[in-house]
Parts: structure tokens; sequence; C-alpha cells
């Protein structure tokens, strides 16, 4: 029997939107000034994930439970759901790839054009 199951929680939680934000742009940024240089280094998904998975854990203890309320938009969502879920971290670390692989391949697709 697998214990800690999560079906009842949302995926797209504000830790999903906020790590995978920071995790997808940080490795786009990296990835693209990395690809440039002459040593070509190119980082992976593995060192931000290994970072993450602790910021989620801390971040479903520290932020306060509350539920935000935007009239305007039709928009409501909870600040935090409860404790750090796999697939969150899951949806966490496919943002981190995307941004790990858009930012590894757009360059030599780039250099192709003749820039």
């Amino acid at each position: 029997m697998v214990g800690g199951l999560d079906e009842d929680s949302s995926l797209w939680t504000f830790r999903v939107i906020l790590l995978g934000s920071i995790s997808f742009f940080f490795l786009l940024i990296l990835n693209k000034y990395f690809v440039k240089e002459t040593s070509e280094c190119i980082m992976s998904t593995a060192s931000t994930v290994v970072v993450l998975y602790p910021l989620g854990y801390i971040m479903g203890l520290l932020i306060p439970k509350r539920m935000v309320y935007y009239p305007t938009f039709g928009l409501e969502f909870q600040t935090n759901q409860g404790p750090f879920a796999l697939k969150e971290y899951a949806m966490i670390s496919i943002l981190a790839n995307m941004g790990a692989t858009i930012g590894g391949f757009t360059s030599y697709f780039v250099d192709g054009l003749g820039y």
C-alpha cells in the first residue's frame, strides 16, 4: 500500500507556480549564457531539483494557510494546501527541465541562423 496519497490536493499550487517559475527562468538564463562561452557547460535539472525539494518542504512548513481572493478577476487560491507533495515536486522538476532544455537548444538554433 502506498502511503501519503494526495488525490484531493490541487496540482497548480502557489509553491508549484513560484518554484517552477524561478527554476525555469534560472536554468533558461544560465544555459543561454553558458552555451555561448568557449568552454561549453550545460546545467542540468538535477542540480536545481536537489535544491528545490528542501525549499518546497520549508515553504510547506512556513507559509501560512489562508485564502487569497481577487474578486476583480474571479480568482481565489490558498497559499498553503498542506505538506509538500510528490506531485508538486514532479511538476516543479518538469518546469525546471523545460527551462534547461529550451535554454540549451535555442542557442544552437540562433547560431544556425547566422548570429
